[in-house]
């Protein structure tokens, strides 16, 4: 009886449900001082650093087909075209938020632009679309990788303080683009090109340290959280606006567009879900990486989490 409760449950509410336990675990971690300062911020450059790109190498092993290679095509020129809209749109929006300093623009700015593809995206796609759907998943989430690791960190970093330190928005961008989820994306696509194996122990042990990605960034989401004034943020109406339109407008407006340019199948389903995920779980890791607004970064990300439980099963029911 109770297996064929759970399994009446939506596979997006489960998921979700089990990233929220992990948060919790973080969020006591935190609050024991078990994971904390320092360490926080080590945890978040391991996962951008090594657990994410592993994710990205893993997913993006598949063989190669002429077929394949001309819908992956197609979802990365759907993906480049669509996120270039997101960002006059999100600069547009959070223009409106006038009582509030431009770190915490930034960080709205970028949870509108971003969502939570890689620690949510994944499983929620593979569940609600079938193991297929994950190399366009990953195809799509070229742009976001190079996007939120190079325009996103501008978007997201606390103006520097010190003039002296000669380092321009150019370079910054440049060097962003060395990140290793950028070079891992990249090179994905070029063993997917060649149809070329990872080695099998390679294969392994990344297969292995990818699949730590999603607890460790939900428990470190809930360390951040552990040390976050909650009652201060909820009360923050902008938080709440910007979930609304992560969950709500973003992804009824891309399904409204897809479905005029012809779209389906895959090819519609995968951007609007992807649309239709809460705050990239980056933000917080940007924010605390790059010295932006951690706390708000952090809200938005709890915020929108939670109320992604009830908006995406709803919200897939219109293209599934």
């Amino acid at each position: 009886m109770n297996s064929q409760l759970i399994g009446a449950i939506p596979p997006s509410v489960q998921q979700s449900f089990i990233l929220f336990i992990l948060v919790a675990a973080g969020f006591l971690a935190g609050k024991m001082g078990v994971l904390r300062g320092e360490t926080v911020r080590s945890l978040s450059r391991f996962i951008i650093d090594f657990t994410l790109p592993a994710v990205i190498l893993i997913s993006m092993q598949r063989p190669f087909s002429p077929d394949l290679r001309d819908q992956a095509l197609r979802i990365l020129a759907i993906s480049a075209i669509l996120y270039t809209i997101s960002f006059p749109l999100a600069y547009a929006a959070a223009s409106l938020y006038r009582n509030t300093n431009e770190a915490e623009r930034g960080v709205h700015r970028f949870a509108m632009c971003f969502s939570n593809v890689g620690f949510m995206g994944f499983p929620v796609a593979e569940a609600l679309l079938g193991r297929e759907s994950l190399f366009i998943v990953a195809i799509y989430n070229i742009p976001f990788q190079i996007l939120a690791f190079s325009v996103g960190v501008l978007m997201i970093a606390r103006p520097s303080q010190n003039a002296a330190s000669g380092r321009s928005r150019l370079v910054s961008t440049v060097m962003a683009l060395r990140s290793p989820a950028i070079v891992s994306a990249v090179l994905g696509f070029v063993l997917f090109l060649g149809s070329i194996r990872i080695p099998d122990p390679f294969f392994t042990a990344l297969d292995m340290l990818g699949g730590t990605t999603t607890p460790l960034a939900m428990v470190l989401i809930g360390a951040i959280l552990a040390q976050t004034r909650l009652g201060h943020v909820l009360a923050n109406p902008r938080v709440w606006m910007t979930t609304l339109y992560r969950l709500v407008l973003h992804p009824l407006g891309l399904l409204v567009l897809a479905r005029a340019i012809g779209l389906s199948g895959l090819e519609l389903a995968v951007p609007v879900l992807v649309a239709a995920m809460p705050v990239a779980a980056n933000t917080t890791i940007l924010a605390g990486a790059y010295g932006g607004d951690e706390v708000t970064a952090s809200g938005l990300v709890f915020i929108s989490t939670t109320i992604s439980l009830v908006t995406i099963p709803l919200l897939v029911r219109l293209f599934i």
